[in-house]
């Protein structure tokens, strides 16, 4: 019976020895095998099975595929793979690191039985070099999915109601610089793959301590065919490049993800792009010489210019004017090009001498009288009244006033008489129609006195000029002479009033015959004869620079 029992105990002895030696057999090969062990992981990919070319395909495939995200207000605008961005990665560098690896995998029999038992991962630097052209070509403002929005400056308002200029605050855009936004990302994306480049190394899966437990393990999956099995799942696992139980999806080396960057579960390189990369406003509300611009501007915010144009009047306010004030070093001036464009407006809206003119008859019609006929009115003095303009604006006191006028004619007489705004003659008007040999004069829209007259004697060319003429002057009495030769005249009238280059109204005392046709071989030297008694009443109920308007 014992000796039975012996010879069984021999036989199992044969028998496990045997298959440890097989087991023996298997990690040698394993060490012999050129790939890299079953559960081997380098840079978080699986290699097992690989061979350090195969291994270093997958790994540079994986690193240059992996996604840049570009997130703006968590929205994402932009993603390119690193390829895209121009990045490449010196494979003959990565071989060498993976041969490395595989050496200290495999150094000996112990370093093999701890990567079976455990699996071993390693780290190792993967050297890359960036393409500037293609980077810069695929990294611009315009290629973000988000159109930009401008920059609004910060802006000093005048509010009418408060008579107060207070600053507008600015508003931040999304305005990027290409280089800007360039240098940003990639020194970004350097610094995150650097960083996941840093402390190459190795962590195997099993310690020291273990060894012979593992060996053990080995020995009793040997009993049991599980030799066999291992070696088999060891061909398939270097079939599809992936062991079974390695628990790691393929993949590239993500970064650490930091301040402005993140990984999402997809592995991508995430970046939010920064608030100190948007392009500020030129102008800002802090800015000191805003502040201090709007502190002068309301020194003045109270002002305004008021033009006077008879009974209407235009007001310049604050609004526009402030933006012709400049201010430099604490000192204010006028804008003179804002200045004479204003005046020259003016000039355009109410001027009226030397300006075409419609004029509405008494008899119902309407008469045209060319600007060379246009004697009568206003007109600007443009360079003056902008020194008295600029003058008003920097008193920064409320004005009212009418524009610098050319009051007076060469010869002193004047040159107007009043106005409702642009209507120069305000209904006060001497009117005389030749053909009708009339006269009408109105006094503030209201016939004041007609008579009927006589003009020019037109059979002997002494017509009476048309045209629209300020009286000059009004005197009594008065002598009148004119002529040459045989046709020189001296005559007395008591009531003289002339309008132009020697002709005016006045007292016919010798005629007893006015209107019809008295002017056809009878008329005067070109004045305006009146009866005594209507040429007294004009005479005592007019002034200097009354319109006297004559048509046919």
């Amino acid at each position: 019976m014992k000796k039975g029992i012996l010879i069984g105990i021999a036989v199992a002895a044969v028998f496990i020895a045997a298959i440890i030696g097989g087991g023996f057999s298997y990690v040698h090969s394993m060490q012999n095998s050129g790939t890299f062990l079953r559960g081997t992981v380098i840079n978080d990919v699986n290699v097992s099975g690989k061979n350090p070319e195969q291994a270093q395909e997958l790994l540079t495939e994986n690193f240059l595929d992996r996604q840049v995200a570009v997130q703006e207000n968590g929205q994402e605008v932009l993603r390119l793979s690193l390829t895209e961005l121009g990045y490449a990665v010196d494979g003959d560098a990565v071989r060498k690191a993976l041969q490395q690896c595989m050496d200290t995998e495999k150094k000996d029999f112990d370093s093999v039985m701890k990567g079976l038992a455990g699996g071993s991962r390693f780290r190792v630097a993967v050297p890359f070099t960036v393409d500037d052209t293609a980077f810069t070509g695929a990294v611009r403002a315009d290629a973000l999915s988000v159109p930009r929005k401008e920059n609004v400056n910060a802006k000093i308002l005048y509010y009418k109601e408060d008579q107060e200029c207070r600053i507008q605050p600015e508003v931040q855009g999304t305005e990027l610089r290409d280089e800007e936004l360039q240098s940003w990302l990639k020194g970004e994306i350097d610094r995150a793959l650097k960083e996941a480049n840093q402390e190459p190394g190795t962590v195997s899966g099993a310690t020291a301590d273990t060894a012979a437990a593992a060996a053990e393990e080995t020995a009793s999956e040997a009993v049991s065919g599980a030799v066999s099995e291992a070696a088999s799942e060891e061909v398939q696992g270097t079939e599809n490049g992936t062991a079974a139980d390695a628990g790691t999806d393929a993949g590239a080396d993500a970064p650490v993800p930091e301040a402005g960057s993140s990984e999402d579960e997809g592995g991508d390189i995430v970046f939010e792009i920064p608030a100190s990369l948007y392009v500020l406003p030129e102008k800002r509300a802090q800015d000191e010489d805003l502040q201090k611009k709007c502190e002068i501007l309301n020194e003045y915010a109270d002002e305004s210019i008021t033009y006077v144009f008879g009974d209407q009047t235009e007001t310049l306010t604050f609004d526009t004017i402030m933006e012709w004030l400049k201010i430099k070093d604490g000192k204010v001036s006028v804008k003179e090009d804002k200045v004479q464009k204003y005046v020259r407006s003016l000039a355009e809206k109410y001027e009226t001498r030397y300006m075409d003119r419609v004029f509405h008859t008494s008899l119902g019609t309407d008469v045209t009288f060319p600007a060379g006929l246009n004697e009568y009115g206003y007109t600007i003095l443009e360079d003056l009244e902008a020194q008295q303009l600029t003058q008003d604006i920097l008193s920064g006191e409320p004005v009212e006033r009418e524009p610098v006028y050319q009051h007076l004619g060469p010869w002193g007489d004047p040159l107007y008489l009043k106005r409702s705004g642009t209507d120069d003659l305000a209904g006060t008007y001497v009117e005389v129609s030749i053909s009708a040999q009339h006269m009408w004069y109105y006094i503030d829209g209201a016939l004041f006195i007609e008579s009927d007259v006589v003009t020019g004697d037109a059979t002997l060319g002494q017509d009476t000029a048309t045209g629209v003429f300020p009286l000059a002057f009004k005197e009594s009495p008065a002598t009148l002479r004119g002529g040459e030769g045989k046709k020189k005249y001296t005559t007395k009238v008591q009531y003289w009033m002339p309008f132009y280059e020697g002709q005016g109204l006045h007292d016919a005392w010798w005629k007893t015959v006015f209107g019809g046709n008295e002017y056809m071989g009878n008329g005067s030297h070109g004045c305006v004869n009146l009866p005594p008694s209507v040429a007294e009443t004009v005479y005592n109920n007019i002034q200097p620079g009354t319109a006297i308007i004559i048509y046919y």
